[in-house]
């Protein structure tokens, strides 16, 4: 049995990353998880959950500390503390998301941990050019502080790559909706929906026109560990639904579901993209027709 160091385990990403693993993987794998929330927020028992701890990712000792008591064959860093709307101090990203992203790999190097699955942005990353579909190829301007400090983490993981053999799996992924979401002010489809169920109104930044691909998260979890089971490493790699929606289509959905569901439109984010598709022909080079993606996710 393989054991995980899930970093941001009880978080949106973390706690579909521990479901999957307890619905079709636990015979597989142990998850050590590494959160700044004490217990698992949906007071649920995950059997695969070696052991919890509790603590911030950007000190340094308490890292070592994991190290020292863990034996791991993968590190699954799922963990950010800022969000690209809300990224305004550029400092802030650097000390809290770069620099203990560099002390984990430094942490892994010391302790002989070669794999790590890094959860990048698609949106985020590729920032607002003007491309039908981007490839994980073409160079990348990214508009926010939060996509910087994404591209630089997979320019380190990709150095260190080189020069410690780390065997990086980056993911650059689209928008995700799904359960276990707690954010206020990321994931359209979720907050839309959360503002509906509680009949209040939901302000869109913006026109409500942009454009993006959905993919339904346990849906991308899935892709994921087959992408790990298939030992993918030393590779950037697009993961989205194919299915594009506008905000207003994504919002006139929850109102044909929810009828007395109202929004009203905002100032648009200077940070907030477009218009967004990822080619995922890679993706399907490598594990061939994913169509159970989005199917039936109503």
């Amino acid at each position: 049995m393989k054991t995980i160091l899930l970093l941001g385990g009880y978080g949106f990403w973390g706690m579909n990353v521990l479901k999957h693993i307890e619905d079709n993987l636990k015979n597989h794998y142990q998850v050590v998880v590494m959160d700044k929330f004490p217990t698992n927020r949906s007071n649920l028992n995950f059997e695969c959950v070696l052991r919890s701890y509790s603590g911030d990712f950007s000190d340094s000792v308490f890292l070592k500390k994991i190290f020292a008591e863990n034996a791991f064959d993968l590190v699954i860093h799922s963990l950010s503390t800022t969000v690209p709307a809300l990224s305004l101090n550029a400092r802030y990203d650097v000390e809290s998301n770069l620099i203990p992203t560099i002390d984990l790999l430094d942490c892994m190097v010391r302790n002989g941990v070669n794999d790590i699955v890094y959860f990048s942005s698609g949106g985020a990353i590729y920032g607002d050019a003007k491309r039908e579909k981007h490839k994980e190829t073409e160079d990348v301007f990214p508009i926010s502080s939060y996509g910087v400090v994404k591209l630089a983490i997979e320019k380190y993981l990709m150095q260190y790559a080189e020069l410690y053999n780390l065997r990086p799996l980056i993911v650059r992924l689209s928008n995700p909706y799904g359960p276990y979401h707690y954010s206020k002010q990321q994931g359209v489809c979720n907050v839309a929906m959360d503002a509906a169920l509680s009949h209040d109104t939901f302000t869109v930044w913006g026109n409500g026109r942009a454009i993006k691909d959905y993919i339904y998260v346990s849906d991308f979890v899935t892709i994921l560990f087959m992408l790990i089971e298939k030992g993918v490493v030393n590779q950037i790699i697009n993961v989205g639904s194919g299915s594009l929606a506008s905000v207003d289509d994504v919002l006139n959905h929850i109102r044909r579901l929810l009828p007395t569901f109202t929004w009203s439109y905002g100032e648009s984010s200077k940070f907030d993209v477009s218009r967004f598709e990822l080619d995922t022909d890679k993706l399907l080079g490598i594990i061939g027709d994913y169509s159970f993606v989005n199917s039936g996710r109503d």
